[in-house]
């Protein structure tokens, strides 16, 4: 009898499992019903970043995320607008983005900072005071932002990547990792430059152009000290974890990865969303798949790669592309175009690329 009363009691456990199991299942299907699908998802149907007064998703799960130029996406969920990186103004040889730095200063919860290079951080100061958001950057970017006297102290915080540095949102945990920052040689990138400006057939800068780069150029200095620091202690990366599970990594800068990055990935099969550094030339995909085969992200996104046009020559995603498909056939290698809307369901994992 003991046998026959083990037997039942495990089958109605089995029972309730699966019962809870389906209701937990069609309690998620019917939310998810709830919502409109990504394709008719008001964020996901527009150029206009939420930071210039685009509007949020209206499903709690979804994600939107646009590139805004060189390594700065933003980063809309719920109730939260992130900026990763904030060098939102752009050199006249750049791509123009189409947003300005007053623009984005409707809605701003966040700004993560990768390193104290102008073109990641330049717009911090003032994205932060118009719009009272939290500023997270490395102690070299920081004394910069400091010194701007723009930033109320309360909104800023000091990482150095090393561990439990995390920054708690509506849905989601953040945690500052330290990275490495690029190492392509000069003389290499020295090329790179007189091969782009050679075959450039845009014209020469106004002087009004090059007053405004001279501006910019000349906005965030640093020390000889302080260049040589940040290779290996002043570039952060960010680590995502949301409630659900969904994970992401973003980084700015394609150096070889670290042990805090190695560490933060132990017991994690791979990730969800990877923005993943792309930068040097012919020499950067062994550092991009470094990447790529620590992460093991289903959506990657590219970050730096984009060409100055006489400044420096495109990085053609093609041979990445084929690398990562080649090595990780089930990641989908993304490169949006400026404002095009990524969004991604967190609790299905569906993604849809906007125009």
């Amino acid at each position: 009898m003991l046998g026959v009363e083990l037997e039942l009691t495990m089958s109605f456990r089995t029972i309730a499992v699966l019962l809870f199991m389906l209701l937990a299942f069609a309690s998620a299907t019917a939310a998810q019903e709830r919502y409109p699908a990504l394709d008719k998802e008001p964020a996901c149907q527009t150029l206009v970043p939420t930071a210039a007064g685009g509007p949020r998703p209206q499903n709690p799960d979804v994600i939107v995320l646009r590139f805004l130029g060189v390594a700065n996406y933003e980063l809309a969920h719920r109730d939260n607008v992130i900026l990763l990186d904030a060098g939102i103004d752009t050199l006249s040889w750049w791509e123009q983005s189409g947003v300005t730095p007053e623009m984005m200063t409707k809605d701003v919860d966040a700004i993560l900072i990768g390193h104290a290079h102008g073109e990641h951080l330049w717009d911090a100061p003032y994205i932060g005071e118009k719009t009272g958001a939290l500023v997270v950057a490395d102690p070299i970017a920081m004394r910069w932002i400091r010194g701007t006297g723009r930033v109320d102290d309360k909104k800023m915080a000091t990482v150095k990547g090393l561990g439990g540095e995390k920054f708690p949102f509506n849905g989601f945990t953040v945690e500052a990792v330290l990275g490495h920052h690029n190492i392509v040689p000069d003389d290499y990138m020295r090329k790179d430059r007189a091969a782009a400006a050679a075959i450039t057939l845009q014209p020469g800068l106004t002087p009004e152009q090059q007053v405004h780069d001279r501006r910019l150029g000349g906005m965030v200095p640093t020390t000889p000290e302080e260049r040589e620091r940040l290779i290996k202690e002043g570039t952060i990366a960010y680590f995502f974890t949301f409630d659900n599970g969904f994970t992401m990594f973003y980084t700015d800068s394609a150096g070889p990865t670290t042990d805090p990055e190695r560490k933060i990935m132990q017991g994690k099969p791979k990730i969800d969303v990877g923005f993943i550094p792309y930068y040097g030339g012919e020499l950067a995909i062994p550092i991009t798949m470094e990447y790529v085969r620590l992460f093991k992200p289903d959506v990657m996104l590219p970050t730096h790669h984009d060409g100055h046009r006489n400044r420096m020559l495109d990085m053609p995603l093609g041979p990445l592309g084929l690398a990562i498909r080649n090595e990780f056939p089930k990641t989908k290698a993304i490169a949006p175009l400026l404002r095009t809307p990524v969004c991604i369901n967190t609790a299905t994992r569906e993604v849809y690329v906007g125009n």
